[in-house]
């Protein structure tokens, strides 16, 4: 579940959710972990969503990035073989 934007409530009297006002700079990233990488950002792709790069292959991993709609940094990533 991802939460969007809004203001304090009962339980969080002081804090209020906000879009990121620079989308190069980010404290935190969603992390999904899917089985195939590139499987799932053709799926993803096909839907609408925009990736910053197509997958990379890093051989220990194989990792793309997108945005939400709120601009929010997400990553789904592919646990590799290790190369030796």
């Amino acid at each position: 579940m991802l939460t969007v934007g809004g203001g304090p409530t009962q339980d969080k009297p002081t804090v209020t959710f906000a879009s990121p006002t620079d989308p190069d700079t980010v404290i935190s990233e969603l992390v999904m972990r899917v089985p195939d990488c590139q499987a799932a950002y053709e799926v993803l792709r096909s839907r609408g969503a925009e990736f910053l790069t197509p997958p990379v292959d890093w051989g220990y991993e194989v990792r793309a990035f997108l945005r939400d709609p709120d601009g929010h940094l997400l990553e789904i990533s592919q646990s590799g073989q290790p190369r030796g």
